[in-house]
């Protein structure tokens, strides 16, 4: 089970509602709701405040499976993780806690801009603007040399458009420029989005994907699906 199908179930099994439980956590029920879909990521506190009050440990709502696409070595490590006791534990978080921001900010920062010319990460595999394409990481290294004034200022990388469902704005073979964002986008704003192992660059509707070519029928969004947001698309490289 996934971090949001614990939550949702613990939930559930303790008697709670989803107002009752973001009323504790301090965030208003569209918060809490979009972290039993996945939409939306709590932060380490909150997951502990969470744990406390739904009477389960922090360990069971994070544990990872292997179908999670956990390595051998990561495992390892939540193993060694659950052998610490309360201080250790603390200090491990605040260290992670702090590497994350160190490399979140790195990663705004990826643009490395040298004279007129940016260097900016690209995904090899393209994104779907059709029925969804696999998405793999560790294409992620492609790295691209563009004319500084033709990248958004907040762009932290860019991916490559498949299909037409997405035309006229964007098309086939198009490279859109993305910045990475915590959480989900707003509503009716163009973003790119993992629904069960598919990538897409997609309209953000209320509780679907919508695609700007009529053609295309909106992708409903379900409770039980593997949704996150990848990021806002910024805009197109000009060919």
């Amino acid at each position: 089970m996934s971090f949001p199908d614990k939550l949702k179930a613990a939930r559930l099994a303790s008697g709670f509602t989803q107002q009752r439980i973001a009323q504790d956590l301090g965030v208003d029920t569209t918060t809490y709701s979009g972290y039993e879909t996945g939409r939306r990521q709590p932060d380490i506190a909150r997951i502990r405040r969470m744990a406390h009050l739904l009477r389960v440990s922090s360990d069971y709502l994070l544990e990872v499976s292997h179908n999670e696409g956990a390595t051998v070595q990561e495992m390892g490590q939540v193993r060694k993780y659950r052998m610490l006791d309360i201080h250790g534990r603390e200090l491990v978080d605040l260290v992670l806690e702090k590497e994350y921001q160190r490399m979140s900010q790195r990663e705004q920062a990826q643009k490395e801009d040298r004279g007129h010319i940016t260097y900016i990460n690209c995904y090899d595999l393209a994104v779907s603007a059709g029925p969804g394409e696999p998405w793999i990481d560790a294409a992620y290294k492609n790295r691209l040399e563009i004319p500084g004034e033709m990248v958004p200022k907040r762009a932290n990388f860019c991916v490559r458009v498949n299909g037409n469902s997405m035309e006229p704005a964007y098309r086939d073979g198009d490279i859109v420029f993305v910045e990475r964002v915590e959480g989900f986008i707003n509503e009716g704003e163009i973003g790119i989005f993992f629904l069960n192992g598919d990538g897409y660059i997609k309209r953000l509707g209320q509780g679907e994907l919508l695609s700007l070519n009529p053609l295309y029928e909106p992708i409903p969004l379900h409770d039980y699906d593997s949704f996150r947001c990848q990021g806002r698309v910024l805009g197109k490289l000009d060919r």
